[in-house]
């Protein structure tokens, strides 16, 4: 199918449309992996190209990580950016992970410098992917105490990221043993 054929698009004809993430992200360092798969460049039927169906490969001994994040406090967000003739996405990921536990401080401060895949469920389970391969996410991740009369202590986990497109990532996942 040509990608810049329109198709028909319905609604959700009944279907669940339940807006929101789960509470969880899966990271993985994009040195890590042997093959990152991508989405096919043109196809035979509508949203062919929007989904990643082969498998991530990984290096031996590694795979995704899970990252818990506070329900209800992540939002995946992808904007326009660019020129007329050179458009693409802005990709950004906000969450919160609670707490200052000693594994939750090392991953704050390890991956402020790493390149990332990021898999993001959706409240259906559906693995939206952030980052590619040479276009990964990268993370920053803010610390608050919070106050004793109120707020809350742990990181807000931000992620940015420039992509051609969002991708429903639909092969196996491979988690670190």
């Amino acid at each position: 199918m040509n990608t810049f054929a329109l198709s028909n698009l319905e609604g959700p004809q009944g279907d669940d449309n339940t807006p929101g993430l789960l509470g969880y992200v899966l990271t993985a360092r994009e040195d890590d992996f042997t093959t990152i798969a991508k989405a096919p460049k043109t196809g035979t039927t509508p949203g062919e190209t929007a989904r990643i169906v082969a498998d991530h490969v990984f290096k031996t001994g590694k795979g995704f990580t899970k990252q818990y994040i506070t329900l209800d406090s992540n939002q995946l967000k992808a904007a326009i950016v660019g020129e007329r003739d050179g458009r693409g996405l802005k990709v950004s990921f906000e969450g919160f992970h609670p707490g200052n536990r000693a594994a939750a401080l090392e991953f704050a401060r390890v991956v402020k410098n790493l390149g990332l895949i990021m898999l993001v469920p959706d409240a259906d389970g559906t693995y939206l992917q952030v980052g590619s391969e040479g276009l990964p996410v990268e993370l920053a991740c803010d610390y608050d105490s919070g106050k004793l009369s109120s707020g809350r202590r742990g990181f807000t986990v931000k992620g940015e990221c420039y992509a051609n497109g969002l991708y429903i990532y639909e092969g196996d996942v491979t988690m670190k043993p």
